[in-house]
């Protein structure tokens, strides 16, 4: 084979027999059959469970009333025309995603934050509408249709993407966990479960606008 330089280009003569060994090893939220069929776990999430959440965070709903997810029975009487596809020995079993609620009131204490945000000296937009566009942007940047089931969150990718549409407005935007035993740096990295999308709850309530960024305000 040729090499990135010449002096590394492999002739017949030093040519060594290649050996190669397969493991494979089922990760810990697949399984495998051993029977003759085949098990194919279908995860999805329907436009009406979506509706359903969406509109229940846009209301403010309680946790109490957050909607049930369909059932596996449900999906598979919903789906069961995708059955004509697969092989006679395959059963298809489906499962219903879930999302994972972020930032707002709505979510988990632990994933409760403020975002701190400091304006850009020149700007002469209000504090309210740069409270608006900052949701606006997060919101975009958890969009469905921008995720997998499983995916890992980085607040740094969201905060370059709220920099790229508030370029003109912002200086700086920072994370703030608003648990009292969490601390700075713990909402950096999320990692959602093999069932689950990401979904943003947070409101202009969850936004502050500050002159700057100190160790108090950061809770550092």
């Amino acid at each position: 084979k040729n090499g990135k330089v010449f002096t590394q280009n492999e002739t017949v003569i030093n040519q060594l027999p290649f050996y190669f060994k397969w493991s494979h090893y089922a990760a810990i939220d697949q399984r495998i059959d051993p029977s003759a069929s085949n098990i194919i776990d279908m995860i999805v999430i329907t436009n009406s469970y979506y509706t359903d959440v969406t509109n229940w965070k846009n209301n403010n709903g309680s946790n109490a009333t957050l909607p049930v997810k369909p059932t596996t029975e449900e999906l598979r009487i919903q789906f069961q025309n995708l059955d004509q596809y697969k092989m006679v020995s395959d059963s298809m079993i489906w499962n219903s995603g879930e999302f994972k609620l972020l930032f707002g009131v709505q979510a988990d204490p632990e994933l409760q934050a403020t975002f701190k945000v400091v304006k850009a000296p020149s700007t002469s937009v209000s504090d309210n509408e740069i409270k608006t566009q900052v949701i606006q942007s997060i919101n975009t940047y958890f969009d469905i249709r921008n995720w997998d089931f499983g995916e890992t969150f980085f607040y740094t990718e969201l905060a370059a993407f709220i920099h790229q549409q508030l370029s003109r407005t912002i200086s700086s935007v920072v994370i703030v966990p608003t648990n009292a035993s969490s601390q700075f740096g713990n909402l950096f990295e999320i990692v959602a479960s093999p069932t689950q999308l990401f979904m943003s709850t947070a409101t202009v309530n969850n936004v502050q606008i500050v002159s700057n960024l100190t160790d108090q305000n950061l809770r550092v």
